[in-house]
C-alpha cells in the first residue's frame, strides 16, 4: 500500500492499494448492505477483518485503475495494516513522488499550491541539462538566477522553528491558540500551565512554519517545572525566537536577557493600562484591539517573520528552481564551477522520480 496522506497520527488516513494487492485486501473486506442497496457502487462502506476481527469501518473508493482505503488514522490501526500489507511513505525510497507533486499534496498554504503546481510543468534534470549545455556566461547568468529563485522556493518546503518564548503569564499560550484559529494550548489565570512543549505546523503569509509553545521563564514549584523550562531552552537553539512580553507589566530583566538581535518582540496585553516601555528595548508587533481576527493576527506575524528572513511574497518564483536540498546542493555545484557538466548532467538524470 501507499500512504497518500501525510504520515503520523491523524483523524483519516487515505492509502492506495498496489493492484498485486487487490485481491488481497478484498478478502479483509465486509461491505455493508442497507437502505435496499444491493450493490456497492464507486465509493462504499466496508468493515475491514484483519484476523478475522472487524477492526475499523472504512470507506473503499475504487477508482477503476486503482482502490483508495479511507481508514482511521491510528497509529495503533496503520501499524496493523502496515504489519500485514506495508504501507510505503510517498516521500521516502526508491518510488518517492516527484518533489513538486509532495509540496502539493502537502501545502498548507494557497502559495505553496500555486509554487506546486507552477514546479510540475518542469523536468529538473532536463532544465539542468539544458542549463549545462549553454556556453559559459549565459550558464552562469541562468544559475545565478535559479539559485535566486531556489531560495524562495526553498523556503516554501522547509519548515522553520518558531518558538513562543517569554515569562510565565505573558500570554504566550494565548497568542499560539490564537494563530492556530483553536485551543491547541491550555490557558487560564495561573502561571506555568504549559509544561510539555506544544507543537504545530501553520503557514504564515504563505510560508509553512512549525510554532512551538513553550514553558514560560518563572518560579519553578518542582523538578518537572525546572526540567520543562530547561527543555524549552533547548528548543530555542536554532529556531526563530518571538519573545511574548506582557504589555502590562513591561520587559523584565528576565526579557532583557532573553532579547538577543534576532528575537522577535511581541507586545501581548496591549488593551490593559500600559507599563513603561524601556527605550532601546524593540516591539516588532502589539496584539491589541486591532487585531479583531485571528487572521489579521496571522497575517502581521507572517509578515514579520517574511521581513526578517528577507523573503519576497510567496508564491510561485517564475522559473524551475530547487525543491530539495540534493537539487539545491546540484545547482549550487553547478553554479560554483566545481562539478563536471557531464556528471553534474548524470546525476541529474539520476534524480528523476524512479530512476
Amino acid at each position: 500500500m501507499r500512504q497518500l496522506t501525510p504520515p503520523g497520527a491523524a483523524g483519516v488516513a487515505v492509502l492506495r492499494v498496489e493492484p498485486q494487492q487487490r485481491e488481497a485486501v478484498l478478502a479483509c473486506l465486509r461491505f455493508r448492505v442497507g437502505d435496499g442497496v444491493a450493490e456497492r457502487g464507486p465509493i462504499a462502506r466496508a468493515w475491514l477483518l484483519l484476523d478475522g476481527v472487524a477492526t475499523d469501518d472504512i470507506l473503499v473508493v475504487d477508482r477503476g485503475a486503482g482502490m483508495e482505503l479511507h481508514t482511521h488514522g491510528s497509529p495503533a490501526l496503520q501499524g496493523l495494516l502496515t504489519a500485514r500489507f506495508g504501507i510505503r511513505d510517498p516521500r521516502t525510497g526508491a518510488a518517492a513522488e516527484p518533489p513538486a507533486a509532495a509540496l502539493l499534496r502537502e501545502a498548507l498554504s494557497p502559495q505553496q499550491l500555486a509554487l506546486a503546481l507552477e514546479q510540475q510543468r518542469y523536468d529538473w534534470a532536463s532544465c539542468m541539462s539544458a542549463a549545462l549545455a549553454l556556453p559559459a556566461d549565459a550558464r552562469a547568468e541562468l544559475l545565478a538566477a535559479a539559485l535566486l529563485r531556489s531560495r524562495v522556493a526553498m523556503a516554501h518546503v522547509e519548515v522553520p522553528r518558531v518558538v513562543l518564548a517569554g515569562q510565565q503569564n505573558a500570554g504566550k499560550s494565548t497568542l499560539f491558540n490564537r494563530l492556530l484559529f483553536r485551543e491547541r494550548s491550555v490557558v487560564g489565570p495561573l502561571p506555568g500551565l504549559t509544561r510539555d512543549a506544544v507543537r504545530e505546523r501553520t503557514a504564515l503569509a504563505g510560508f509553512p512554519y512549525e510554532l512551538i509553545d513553550i514553558a514560560g521563564e518563572g518560579h519553578a514549584v518542582d523538578s518537572i517545572d525546572v526540567q520543562a523550562i530547561e527543555a524549552g531552552r533547548e528548543l530555542q537553539r536554532g529556531a526563530i525566537v518571538v519573545l511574548v512580553v506582557d504589555a502590562s507589566r513591561g520587559p523584565g530583566d528576565v526579557d532583557r536577557a532573553m532579547c538577543t538581535a534576532d528575537t522577535l518582540v511581541v507586545a501581548s496585553k496591549s488593551d490593559l493600562p500600559r507599563a513603561a516601555w524601556p527605550d532601546g528595548f524593540p516591539r516588532h508587533l502589539e496584539i491589541a484591539a486591532e487585531f479583531a481576527t485571528a487572521g489579521s493576527l496571522r497575517d502581521a506575524l507572517g509578515q514579520l517573520l517574511q521581513r526578517r528572513r528577507a523573503l519576497p511574497g510567496a508564491g510561485p518564483v517564475g522559473g524551475f528552481a530547487a525543491l530539495t536540498p540534493s537539487q539545491l546542493a546540484q545547482l549550487q555545484a553547478a553554479a560554483d564551477g566545481t562539478s563536471d557538466p557531464g556528471r553534474a548532467a548524470s546525476i541529474c538524470a539520476a534524480d528523476r522520480p524512479g530512476a
